[in-house]
């Protein structure tokens, strides 16, 4: 499996593609993508700089337009990606279909690589992607891989992406998600529900399963794992190193007992983790 990690600074684009990434995936201020502004890059020369970069180390960088926009904004999101695709040929991880349609029509050519957000859930949806210049799809949180064992083993020759689990398992739909700064405390994934009278809240995968899933994802064949973006680079960069080795392990065809055993001393060795489970 080949590790995808999102960069906000060039110097974290630098460090992530020559410790362990093949490539890095990047946001834009002004261009929609699932990240606040304070998780982006400068400006789009900065985006630039990185792809260059990447390019001359054999790797990649992705332009991520991966949320929502209104359609008022559709012209001035293709000319800025006309723009940067001028500067430097990148594949471009993209979330609403109609945004999709828009882009082709005004004459941008990429690779397109279909976000989570999009929620492809079964293989019949990749013919209808074919068709729009998607070369990749990354799983949603929820489609564990034993169930996209169609979508893994296609016959269109379209990779699959899924998150590193052990870093990140959201406990609800991804396209619910509105990320805590944009309306303050708004946070969906994190709400109160009701079931039956009594309070529900979304349960999140414990570790074990958490490790199942990369386990799973790497024996059935998924190419590309993904690292988030997160705010305190240090955190990322132990979850780097902590990917690198499980995948190691994978690859040297440890059994699911012993991954899980070591993966879980790997996981609660990361400060990262450690905090969020109040270890």
């Amino acid at each position: 499996m080949l590790i995808v990690a999102g960069s906000k600074a060039y110097d974290e684009a630098d460090w992530l593609l020559s410790n362990g990434a093949a490539e890095v995936y990047c946001g834009v201020p002004g261009l929609p993508n699932h990240r606040d502004e304070d998780q982006c890059l400068k400006d789009d020369g900065e985006f630039v700089r990185i792809a260059r970069m990447a390019k001359g180390k054999g790797k990649r960088a992705l332009l991520a337009i991966n949320e929502a926009c209104f359609e008022e904004n559709y012209p001035e999101v293709a000319a800025r990606v006309k723009a940067i695709l001028r500067a430097c040929r990148v594949p471009v991880i993209i979330r609403e279909l109609p945004l999709l349609h828009y882009l082709r029509k005004s004459g941008v050519k990429a690779d397109f690589i279909i976000s989570s957000l999009s929620l492809v859930f079964n293989s019949r949806a990749l013919d209808y992607y074919k068709d729009l210049g998607v070369k990749r799809v990354i799983l949603p949180f929820h489609l564990m891989p034993y169930e996209a064992g169609r979508i893994i083993d296609n016959r269109l020759g379209m990779e699959t992406e899924i998150f590193f689990h052990a870093d990140f398992c959201c406990p609800n739909m991804d396209p619910a998600c509105r990320l805590d700064g944009w309306l303050k405390s708004f946070q969906v994934c994190r709400f109160p529900y009701t079931c039956g009278g009594e309070p529900y809240r979304m349960p999140e995968a414990n570790v074990p399963q958490k490790l199942d899933m990369v386990y799973d994802a790497f024996h059935a064949g998924i190419k590309y794992l993904k690292i988030i973006r997160v705010t305190d680079f240090g955190d990322q960069q132990e979850v780097l190193k902590e990917a690198r080795v499980m995948l190691a392990l994978l690859e040297k065809g440890v059994s699911r007992e012993d991954f899980r055993r070591l993966g879980e001393k790997l996981y609660f060795s990361v400060s990262r983790h450690g905090a969020r489970t109040g270890r």
